[in-house]
């Protein structure tokens, strides 16, 4: 998924006033860096690639834009 800065401004503004297609869509922009981020001993672990989208959902809320 690409997007321009616009777009993607619009998207984040969103995502943090709590809309959670926004939410989605940041997610899935950021899913190949997640998904690098979630190895263990060179193992991919899902529950930590859980953890991490958790992480983004709960703080995406404290951004200030």
């Amino acid at each position: 998924m690409r997007m321009n800065n616009s777009d993607f401004r619009k998207v984040l503004i969103k995502a943090v006033n709590g809309d959670i297609t926004a939410m989605g869509d940041i997610l899935k922009l950021y899913e190949g860096l997640i998904n690098s981020f979630s190895y263990i001993y060179w193992e991919k672990d899902d529950d930590l690639k859980q953890y991490l989208m958790g992480k983004i959902v709960e703080n995406i809320k404290k951004f200030k834009i």
